[in-house]
């Protein structure tokens, strides 16, 4: 990359073709769109930041890329929204100009696949340190988006996918391990937001309440729950706890840890009535034919607590994810590699 005005022209030779839905995208002073009839337009925003969500020694440019706008759909999935359109932001400091081309060959792969337009944003100069910022505007069924606030006591709560996979694959990179298995190094350098099944349970109007899990189970079941002004019961012995986790923990205790505290799993976890529980077992029968599991975790309840049970004796489960200002607050520098 040369110039600013190079990495415009780049861009524009490989974005999305024409769409009916664009009247104006890049190249201008702000792209022009046209919404889909009867739907409500739903709008998110993740910035990446290195040192604090990536590092440059291990994470490939195209996986920065790919995982700036992954989070961002794995927001639209918890929201049952459908993914229409991006802008991307970059400040590239002097050293990285060459990953520029890189980091945005790896968003517009992705979007490709999940049919999302980027349609502008921002491209300046960084005195140190990349800064990626993704932008996503979707749509939904005016009666069809999900929040974290409808959760009821006696409502299920189930998870999609493995817990601790991309935990367990930034620890071994962190301590210079090999990675515990290629599946792990992929969910934390590669992740695949769960799109469909969001769609599915917005659509079909089965789950009462969800939330992606990109700081750790227990936060972002915590955040659920106080957004809703309930409390929850997990079953420990029902986490559906990674391989790579136990691989890279070496027991048990550890291996929970990883799936409960940390993060960027981007997984869907979600609450369903008592009524709704057999639909929600044909949806878990779908996915189990294209590989993903989903769990019955636990139960939600009346009281304000979140609850861990292991072998029968409940514990209060602290909210132990990632909090990005409270870690700045414990270790000065907030490095890590778990977004928010």
């Amino acid at each position: 990359m040369r110039s600013e005005r190079d990495l415009l022209r780049w861009l524009q030779r490989h974005v999305t073709p024409a769409r009916p839905d664009i009247r104006l995208g890049i190249g201008d002073d702000a792209a022009v769109l046209i919404p889909p009839p009867n739907r409500q337009l739903v709008v998110m925003s993740d910035a990446l930041v290195e040192d604090i969500h990536f590092r440059r020694r291990y994470v490939p440019a195209e996986a920065m890329g790919h995982k700036a706008l992954a989070v961002n759909l794995s927001d639209c999935a918890a929201m049952g929204a459908t993914p229409r359109f991006c802008l991307l932001s970059l400040a590239v400091p002097p050293d990285a100009r060459a990953l520029a081309e890189g980091i945005v060959a790896g968003l517009l792969a992705l979007a490709d696949r999940t049919q999302v337009a980027l349609v502008g944003g921002d491209t300046t100069a960084s005195p140190q340190g990349l800064f990626i910022d993704v932008t996503l505007i979707g749509d939904v069924a005016t009666d069809g988006v999900v929040t974290r606030a409808g959760a009821h006591p006696g409502d299920h709560i189930f998870v999609s996918g493995w817990l601790g996979a991309a935990a367990a694959a930034l620890q071994a990179l962190e301590r210079q391990l090999p990675p515990p298995d290629a599946t792990a190094q992929m969910r934390f350098l590669f992740p695949e937001p769960r799109l469909k099944l969001g769609q599915r349970l917005a659509e079909r109007q089965l789950a009462t309440a969800m939330i992606d899990l990109s700081d750790g189970l227990s936060l972002d079941l915590a955040r659920l729950c106080e957004a809703s002004g309930v409390g929850a019961i997990l079953e420990a012995e029902a986490l559906p706890i990674a391989p790579a986790a136990f691989a890279i923990a070496g027991e048990p205790n550890g291996a929970r840890h990883l799936a409960l505290d940390g993060g960027e799993d981007y997984e869907l976890l979600f609450t369903v009535s008592p009524e709704q529980l057999p639909a929600v077992f044909e949806v878990r029968e779908q996915l189990a034919e294209e590989g993903i599991p989903l769990t019955g975790i636990g139960r939600i309840t009346e009281t304000t607590t979140v609850m861990l049970r292991h072998h029968g004796a409940l514990r209060p489960l602290q909210a132990g994810g990632y909090d990005h200002f409270t870690r700045f607050e414990k270790d000065g520098n907030g490095a890590t590699d778990s977004s928010a």
